[in-house]
């Protein structure tokens, strides 16, 4: 029993320090082999939605023919078209970013035209619709050295903490509390669980935060943990040679589309 607990933690050591030897984006994974990988926007103009996070502080980045953008804690993701419905109608509400300045904070939103949704410089909290029907949080964290970092998901169901045990179990997250709210905390971010109003969100397949995505160290590893807590994949895992990563897709309870990937956290 001695040594099976050493070889494990011995393994989760050299997870750790392959991941953090890397300069990767994302954060090093749990001990599950689970971080907070990308979120996929649908917007009806990619050239200015990214033209949007490059003004908080995003930076090109690619795997293979995969163009994306990248912030620390999470690579940014686009497809055209036309959103079905503003992420804030649906089960992913809106997800955040902390800062360590309210007034720029502020001051960036009003410059891409955002519609503030809540301000409260007190709480340390700026929310707002972007122009293509994106909802975003700037978290403001004045001790920060760091000028942006990924924050939270914020998702929105009937039942807060059934959600966060799933993301706790699925994911290997911790149990957390943000606000009164549940989480599961997770390498890179956390997902938090807000009440849905009037009932259950729309779906975010199509909408404006289409899906958000986790990155996995062994999608092998992972589809097996799928099966054993009966978890069916929309799209079985896929080898993608042309963008150097491993894909797969699942949905939450409450209808949020999951991209999963092996091999993200190895872009630099």
């Amino acid at each position: 029993m001695i040594l099976k607990h050493f070889i494990r933690a011995a393994a989760i050591c050299g997870l750790f320090l392959t991941a953090t030897a890397q300069t990767s984006t994302l954060a090093p994974p749990n001990p599950e082999g689970v971080s907070i990988g990308h979120v996929h926007l649908l917007v009806p103009d990619v050239a200015k939605s990214r033209d949007i996070w490059k003004s908080f502080g995003a930076t090109e980045a690619s795997s293979g023919s995969l163009q994306m953008l990248s912030l620390p804690g999470v690579y940014i993701l686009f497809r055209e078209g036309e959103p079905n419905a503003p992420s804030g109608d649906t089960s992913i509400n809106h997800i955040a970013f902390s800062v360590p300045d309210y007034a720029d904070a502020k001051a960036k939103l009003t410059a891409v035209g955002a519609k503030i949704v809540l301000d409260n410089e007190a709480n340390g909290q700026v929310l707002a619709d972007l122009p293509d029907g994106v909802r975003f949080e700037f978290v403001i964290i004045k001790d920060q050295k760091e000028p942006i970092l990924f924050h939270h998901i914020h998702l929105a169901t009937v039942d807060q903490p059934a959600l966060r045990d799933w993301y706790v179990k699925t994911f290997g997250g911790e149990i957390g509390e943000r606000n009164g709210m549940p989480s599961a905390v997770i390498p890179g971010g956390r997902v938090d669980m807000i009440a849905a109003r009037g009932g259950p969100a729309k779906p975010s397949s199509g909408a404006a935060i289409d899906h958000i995505g986790f990155e996995v160290t062994d999608m092998n590893v992972f589809a097996a943990k799928m099966q054993e807590l009966g978890i069916k994949f929309d799209r079985d895992p896929q080898r993608r040679d042309e963008i150097n990563l491993t894909i797969a897709f699942i949905t939450d309870p409450v209808g949020t589309s999951i991209e999963l990937t092996q091999g993200l956290a190895e872009v630099k």
